[in-house]
C-alpha cells in the first residue's frame, strides 16, 4: 500500500491518507501482537502443564500394571508344580500329576478383577497350558508354534530374568485378542539356571482407554513401544517415526510445539521408565487455543473496519484537495512514458487546470511531430534496405556455385564439386524464395546438405540417421529449425571429438509436431543450464517458435558430460500458427 501511495498521489494526499492509517493501524501492529502473544503463551503453558500431570497420572497407572503383571509372572516363575511340569518331557502318570498341579495354580490365579488379561500361556517344544480369561483359543493345541513363528520369540528367548514386554499385533492366542500386549518370560530351572519354557500373559492394550479417560482434549493420544503403536485413542496418520523424531532427547518428559502434515501441534510426553513406552499427547495448536483465536479474529475484525472508515474518509478529503494536482501528475507521467495524452480534462476556472490544458496542447502537438519524424527515419532505411537487396541477386550465387561444380567435375575434384552442389542447396533452401514458410523435407534437404560438407571436411567421420515419419514430409514449418541445431551439435559435440554420430527424429502428436535431435558429442551439465544462456542460435530459434505458435512450443536440452545431448523440439502445424503469412 505504501508503494501505492508513493508512486501514484501527491505528498499532500499521501499525508492525509497515511495519517489516518497510522492513527489507527499504532494500535492494531503495536498493542495487539504484544497482547496476544502473552495471551497465547499462557494458554499454551495452561494446556501444557494440565496434559504433563494426566500424562504423570497415567505412568504411574502403567507402572501399577506393570507391577500387578510381573506379579503374577514371578509367582508362575517361582511355582514348583510348574516347572515341575515343564521339566517332565516323559508321558506319563507323573506328567499327568504336575499338568493338573499346574493348571490348579494357574487357576488361582486371580484374573476376576483384571478383565484386561486375556489368556495366560506356559509350555515349551512337548507340552503347555493356556488358561483363557476372555475369548476362545485359537490355537487349538499350537500354541508354542505359533509362538515361535511370531516376530518377537528370538528376543523372547534372549530376553532377561525379569522378562520382556513384546506387542502382539502378529500373534493372537484367543479371539479376544485383537492387538495385544504380550508380557514374556523365560522360565529356568533354578539349579541350572537353563531355560525349561516360556510364559505369556496376553493383555488387551484398551487398558489404556480407561487410564486416559480423565483427559478431555480433541486431540490424539498415544502409546508407542519403540516403532508400534501399542494403543491410539482415534485413528492416526501419524508415524511411529514421526513421533520419536518430534520427542527424541534425552529427558524423560516435555512439552514441544511441532507441525504434522502441515499443522500446529502441542505434543506432551512422558516415558516409562520400566517399560521404555512413551506416552505422547497430540493436540492442534488450533484447538487449545480457539478462544484466544476468537477474541483475535473479533479485534481484529473492529481494526480493520475502523481502518477502512478512515481509509474512506481520507480518500474523499484528499480527493477534493488535491484533484487538480493528480491530474497534473499524471500528465508528467505519461509524458515520461512518451504516451499521447487524452481523456484528460482540468478544470477550466482552476488557476492550476488552466496550465494543465495549456500543457497538454503543447505536448500533443509535439507528438504529432516526433511520430511524423520517426516514420521519415523508418522509411528512409527502409528504401535503404531494398536497394542492398536488390544488389543480391540469388540466381548470381545459384550460377557461381553451378559454374564452381561443373569446373570442379572438369579438374576431376570430387569433393569440391559436391560441397559446391550442397552449398547451392543450403542457399536455397534458407533463400526458399522469399518465404519464411517450408516443409519438414525441405527442412531435412537443407540438414543433409549441410551435413554433406561436414562430412567432407571431417572425412565422413560424422555419421547420421534420419528417422522421420514420411507423412509429414510435406507439412508445412517456418525454416531454419533444424539445420543451426544440427551445427550446434557439430561445433559444440563433435568437432573436438573429430567424430560423432547424430540422429534425427520426427513424428506427429496431437496437434504438434515433435523432433529430437540427439548426438553422441561431449555434452555439458544441463542441470544447471537455462534457456537465458541459450547461444544464439538456439535461443532465436526458441523466440521463434513461441512468437509464431504460442508459449506452448518451443525447445528442451537435456545433457549429460560425456555421453552427448538431446534437443527436443515442439512445433506447431502452420494452420495453428498464430502469426501465419
Amino acid at each position: 500500500m505504501f508503494k501505492l501511495l508513493s508512486t501514484t498521489d501527491s505528498p499532500i494526499k499521501q499525508k492525509i491518507i497515511l495519517l489516518a492509517l497510522f492513527s489507527t493501524l499504532i494500535p492494531l501492529l503495536v498493542i495487539g501482537p504484544f497482547t496476544f502473544i502473552l495471551f497465547n503463551k499462557a494458554v499454551e503453558n495452561k494446556v501444557s502443564a494440565t496434559i504433563t500431570n494426566l500424562l504423570t497420572i497415567a505412568d504411574w497407572n502403567i507402572d501399577t500394571l506393570i507391577t500387578d503383571i510381573e506379579d503374577i509372572s514371578n509367582g508362575i516363575f517361582l511355582s514348583n508344580d510348574i516347572r515341575g511340569f515343564l521339566s517332565n518331557h516323559k508321558v506319563g502318570p507323573s506328567l499327568f500329576r504336575s499338568e493338573t498341579a499346574s493348571r490348579n495354580t494357574l487357576n488361582n490365579i486371580n484374573v476376576v478383577n483384571r478383565p484386561f488379561i486375556h489368556s495366560i500361556y506356559i509350555g515349551n517344544e512337548n507340552h503347555g497350558l493356556l488358561k483363557i480369561n476372555r475369548g476362545e483359543s485359537l490355537a487349538k493345541g499350537n500354541e508354542y508354534q505359533l509362538i515361535k513363528d511370531s516376530s518377537f520369540y528370538h528376543q523372547l528367548m534372549n530376553s532377561s530374568w525379569k522378562g520382556k514386554w513384546f506387542n502382539g499385533h502378529n500373534m493372537r492366542l484367543v479371539t479376544a485378542d485383537k492387538q495385544p500386549l504380550i508380557f514374556g518370560r523365560m522360565i529356568r530351572n533354578l539349579d541350572t539356571m537353563n531355560s525349561i519354557g516360556i510364559l505369556l500373559i496376553s493383555i488387551d492394550s484398551q487398558i489404556f482407554e480407561s487410564m486416559f479417560n480423565d483427559v478431555k482434549t480433541k486431540g490424539n493420544i498415544l502409546v508407542l513401544d519403540g516403532n508400534h503403536i501399542l494403543y491410539s485413542r482415534i485413528d492416526t496418520q501419524v508415524s511411529p517415526l514421526q513421533v520419536t523424531n518430534m520427542i527424541d532427547g534425552s529427558e524423560n518428559k516435555g512439552t514441544v510445539i511441532k507441525e504434522i502434515d502441515g499443522t500446529k501441534n502441542i505434543v506432551n510426553y512422558h516415558i516409562n521408565e520400566k517399560t521404555g513406552w512413551k506416552v505422547v499427547s497430540i493436540i492442534p495448536y488450533a484447538s487449545a487455543v480457539r478462544e484466544v483465536n476468537e477474541i483475535r479474529t473479533i479485534t481484529i475484525t473492529l481494526l480493520i473496519f475502523g481502518l477502512i472508515l478512515s481509509i474512506i474518509f481520507a480518500f474523499t478529503l484528499s480527493r477534493k484537495i488535491t484533484k487538480q494536482l493528480g491530474l497534473l501528475r499524471l500528465v508528467t507521467e505519461k509524458m515520461e512514458k512518451r504516451e499521447v495524452i487524452s481523456g484528460i480534462e482540468f478544470n477550466k476556472e482552476d488557476e492550476i487546470g488552466k496550465i494543465g490544458n495549456r500543457f497538454v496542447e503543447i505536448y500533443n502537438r509535439n507528438i504529432d511531430l516526433q511520430l511524423k519524424l520517426y516514420e521519415s527515419k523508418i522509411k528512409e532505411k527502409e528504401a535503404e534496405l531494398l536497394a542492398l537487396q536488390s544488389h543480391i541477386n540469388p540466381h548470381f550465387l545459384y550460377n557461381t556455385l553451378n559454374t564452381i561444380y561443373w569446373m570442379a567435375l572438369k579438374l576431376h575434384a570430387k569433393p569440391i564439386a559436391k560441397i559446391a552442389i550442397s552449398l547451392s542447396k543450403i542457399f536455397k533452401l534458407t533463400l526458399n524464395e522469399g518465404s519464411h514458410i517450408t516443409t519438414v523435407k525441405n527442412e531435412l534437404d537443407q540438414v543433409e546438405s549441410y551435413l554433406e560438407i561436414q562430412n567432407i571436411r571431417f572425412d565422413h567421420k560424422i555419421s547420421y540417421s534420419l528417422e522421420v515419419d514420411p507423412a509429414i514430409f510435406e507439412t508445412r514449418i517456418i525454416k531454419l529449425l533444424l539445420q543451426p541445431i544440427i551445427e550446434n551439435a557439430v561445433y559444440h559435440g563433435l568437432e573436438q571429438l573429430g567424430k560423432g554420430r547424430i540422429i534425427i527424429k520426427g513424428s506427429k502428436q496431437d496437434h504438434c509436431l515433435l523432433f529430437e535431435i540427439s548426438d553422441n558429442g561431449k555434452g555439458f551439465d544441463s542441470q544447471n543450464y537455462h534457456t537465458n544462456k541459450m547461444g544464439y542460435a538456439l535461443k532465436n530459434i526458441n523466440e521463434r517458435l513461441k512468437l509464431h505458435y504460442g508459449d506452448g512450443f518451443g525447445l528442451e536440452i537435456n545433457s549429460e558430460i560425456g555421453k552427448g545431448t538431446t534437443v527436443f523440439l515442439k512445433v506447431g502445424l502452420e494452420d495453428e500458427g498464430k502469426n501465419i503469412g
